[in-house]
């Protein structure tokens, strides 16, 4: 290992975001609209916005935008001026990048945008007499126009997900908007337009070699133009394909320092270590490995599960947290590889081509439905054990919803409609706002390359057998950058950030775990006792009964309910 490679010992210190220097150019969004006497629930609202934030007033200022390294016709975008140029011409659907707008017009329409992919948040509620919006679910809890009554059918989506795709929140009457979706409010009317959509694929294919080098030219200026000029840049490095492609794209194209960081969970855990220091020492990062204990993780749970406008049963939430918080004391812009695995074929979407394949119910209703939220190794097969009667009652349209999708006409071929359900519900409301969120109390800002609106759109162009290769994912990817990366990344399989929460809650954490579902969870009346002691036990029986999983997901959903919900 280099001498670059510097081990850093996560510690247990102050609240995340407390003692940091750095802000982000520009702050969260929200507004009280046509609400009477609203300056007390406006205040508020600034407040649990956090630094910069911007409200909307009919006086003042009538256009607000967090956003970041957004481009319109190949300009970059950087001043309010811009941005009303922007509304003006109608031409928000053009913009390219992070953004999240609320303008308030003349004749007291209030329109809210949301960028194409999902990389920023915009929630809002109607309440008596007018609309209240935000960045964050928090911060609308937190203006107190809005009741605190939990959205019961969204628990069994959660569980399923491991976090809510689509409009609804676990905060009934709270609603998001989707990616690249617009809403306009006028006289206690809406009206919502698409100002993006995930392309159709093509009627014919292209030819791989042009595919290839489009792709690699679309992966180079995705990564430049999110390089800050002159400055140190960070990356997330799991020593995985995407991550080790956007780390050499960036060494190769920066004309400053790249600083890496990459988690570990101590000795005796699972790791991608080898990998990572391997892509550190082939690019000749300034790396960091940041070592997380179960204490440590513990200590910021809460904290961490407390910037999520929904609960993201992700065990790397707090990871990410942690490592944003090590970051921020050598730069402000951390790179990421989010977005590989849904555009290019990833390894989830294996289980889903086999029940295809070989899944003998494959022609009854909803059996793709079925075959997907199975897939994502969660509690599907265990709501009817684990939920009450009327909280199993309302979640009775999983299916439903998600078939709506599985057939839309966009795609003609399978893996096109996993790739689009994956991008418009794991992009959108899962990836990009678990980083965006856990960055922001830093001051750091999360840019996600393969999650360019240009990379996306040209993987939908390339075909199927050029995604999953026989045995070989993401193939045409790997073409695309082999020159860049050491064979030994390019033929690894695909393994993920094994937090090692199984032994955690068997372990150091079980009894923590056991007060936050047996205690923490009565209250609200969601789950068979019964179950959740076989689940602290180990005794769910089963193939795969995963356990920490699910354990996981369960505190982190506690946490939420703790710090968010009931405030």
């Amino acid at each position: 290992m280099s001498t670059a490679h510097r081990v850093i010992q996560a510690s247990v210190g102050a609240p995340l975001g407390t003692g940091t220097s750095r802000q982000r150019p520009v702050g969260r969004i929200g507004g009280v609209v046509c609400v009477a006497d609203s300056s007390a629930a406006s205040n508020r609202l600034a407040a649990a916005l956090g630094p910069g934030a911007q409200l909307l007033n009919s006086d003042t200022c009538r256009l607000v935008v967090d956003y970041d390294c957004c481009w319109r016709d190949g300009r970059l975008i950087y001043s309010e001026d811009q941005w009303q140029h922007v509304l003006a011409t109608q031409t928000l659907g053009n913009v390219q990048g992070a953004f999240a707008l609320a303008s308030l017009a003349s004749d007291g329409t209030l329109t809210l945008a949301r960028d194409a992919i999902g990389e920023r948040s915009l929630f809002y509620a109607i309440v008596p007499g007018g609309i209240v919006f935000a960045s964050t679910v928090p911060a609308l809890l937190a203006s107190e126009l809005i009741g605190r009554k939990l959205n019961r059918p969204g628990i069994a989506t959660y569980l399923v997900y491991a976090y809510l795709p689509g409009r609804e929140t676990l905060v009934e009457g709270v609603y998001e908007l989707l990616p690249g979706e617009m809403i306009q409010f006028h006289e206690g009317r809406s009206a919502s337009s698409r100002l993006w959509s995930l392309p159709a694929e093509p009627e014919e294919w292209a030819d791989e070699t042009i595919l290839r080098d489009a792709l690699r030219a679309r992966l180079e200026v995705a990564v430049r133009r999110r390089l800050p000029a002159g400055e140190r840049v960070g990356a997330t490095l799991s020593g995985g394909l995407d991550s080790s492609l956007v780390v050499a794209l960036a060494c190769r194209l920066h004309d400053a320092p790249v600083h890496t960081y990459s988690i570990s969970f101590g000795a005796g855990h699972a790791n991608e270590l080898p990998f990572s220091s391997l892509l550190a020492e082939h690019c000749r990062t300034e790396h960091r490995i940041i070592e997380l204990s179960p204490t440590v993780v513990l200590r910021y749970l809460d904290e961490s599960i407390a910037l999520l406008s929904d609960p993201i049963g992700d065990p790397l939430t707090v990871p990410n947290a942690l490592a944003f918080r090590e970051a921020s004391s050598e730069v402000g812009i951390v790179l990421n590889g989010e977005g590989g695995d849904p555009c290019f074929g990833g390894p989830k979407n294996l289980p889903m081509l086999l029940a295809e394949l070989y899944d003998g119910a494959a022609d009854e209703p909803h059996a793709r439905a079925r075959s997907y939220l199975r897939a994502h190794l969660k509690c599907y097969d265990d709501l009817e054990s684990m939920l009450l009667p009327d909280v199993l009652e309302a979640s009775t349209l999983l299916e439903n919803s998600l078939t709506v999708h599985l057939d839309d006409p966009r795609w003609r071929s399978f893996v096109s409609k996993l790739q689009g359900i994956n991008v418009a519900f794991k992009g959108g409301h899962h990836i990009l706002p678990k980083v965006d969120a856990e960055s922001a109390p830093f001051g750091v800002l999360a840019r996600s390359p393969l999650f360019d609106r240009e990379v996306v759109e040209l993987s939908f162009r390339i075909p199927p057998q050029l995604k999953l290769r026989g045995s070989v994912e993401k193939y045409l990817l790997k073409q695309a950058v082999q020159d860049l990366l050491p064979r030994a990344i390019l033929d690894r399989p695909k393994s993920g950030m094994l937090v090692p929460v199984e032994g955690w809650f068997r372990g150091p954490l079980r009894s923590h775990a056991r007060e936050r579902l047996l205690d923490g969870l009565t209250p609200y009346r969601l789950f068979r006792r019964d179950y959740l002691e076989r689940l602290l036990d180990g005794r769910l029986g089963g193939l795969r009964p995963r356990h920490g999983a699910k354990i996981w997901l369960l505190v982190t959903l506690e946490a939420w309910l703790r710090g968010v919900f009931a405030g």
